[in-house]
Formats: structure tokens, sequence, C-alpha cells
């Protein structure tokens, strides 16, 4: 089986694990990076879209199973470490409203140069929230070129089919 088939098998089982939704009220922890310890190229695969289930941690995990040569890539998953990144790093703002551009300037570096590195994108679009960041993500993966694996559940399909 080749890396890409065992890969998007990997992003199946985790989509299909996610359509059920998340049952424990846990937040997911971040993407942890693995590679296998041979020779074989490694790819770079950054995963984009939705926060709010583990469906990373799915993927990472059978990486890590499957001895894939794949290093995972992710934007920052925590809400309040993305919101606050700009005006902690940067001092911190007197109006809140200031620390959501400062936070999301500081995240649009780290996204885009993953994304320019990646070798592969995947983006799981949920059904709670409208997530215009995956879109966008997925929108610049394309513009560069990159191969793009989409994650969603059946009953937005139509709303995705230009993604697709």
């Amino acid at each position: 089986m080749t890396m890409m088939k065992s890969l998007c098998g990997l992003a199946q089982r985790g989509g299909v694990k996610l359509a059920a939704g998340q049952a424990s009220g846990t937040r997911p922890t971040s993407v942890r990076f693995f590679s296998a310890g041979s020779s074989e190229r490694v790819w770079k695969v950054y995963l984009s879209g939705e926060i709010h289930s583990d469906w990373r941690n799915v993927i990472a995990e059978g990486v890590k199973d499957h001895n894939l040569p794949v290093q995972l890539s992710s934007p920052n998953t925590s809400h309040e470490d993305s919101d606050d990144c700009g005006a902690y790093i940067l001092g911190m703002e007197q109006e809140r409203h200031n620390w959501d551009k400062l936070g999301s300037s500081m995240n649009a570096i780290r996204t885009k140069t993953l994304i320019q590195d990646a070798d592969v994108v995947v983006v799981r679009f949920g059904e709670k929230y409208r997530q215009w960041n995956a879109a966008f993500d997925a929108g610049f993966a394309t513009a560069l070129g990159k191969p793009l694996i989409t994650l969603h559940p059946p009953a937005i399909s139509h709303m995705l089919k230009e993604v697709n």
C-alpha cells in the first residue's frame, strides 16, 4: 500500500469517526510529529479545519501505528492561545478588538508558511460551525497547486462541491 493510499484511508477513518461527534467534552490536543526511521521520503502533511473534535489525533495515531513516513502539522487548535497570541507576543493591547487582529495576523504567517511547506493538505469541515479558515486554507493550497484531501460529513457535500 502506498503512503498516499494509507494517508487517505486514515483520513477517511478519521472523518467517519468525527461524523458521529465527540462524546467527551475534552479539548483536542495539538498534533504531534511522527516520521518513519528509514531513508524514504518523509511527506509533510498539513491538517486544517475544524478544531472541536479529535480528528487530528486519530490521523496522528494512525500514522504512528502504521509507521508511515509522514510529518504532520496544523494550525493552533486552542481558541484562547490563537486569539491572544498576537497581544502576548507584540504587547498587551488595551482594547480587546485589537487582540483578534493581532492574533489573526500572527496566525496567518504561521498557517501560510506551513501550507507552503506541505506536500499534501488535508482540510476537515464540520457541521456545527462555519469554518471560513478551512475554506481559505483549501483555496490557498489549491492556488499553490498542493494536493488537497477534504473531509466532511455527507450533509454538507453539496456546499463543498467546488472544493472536493
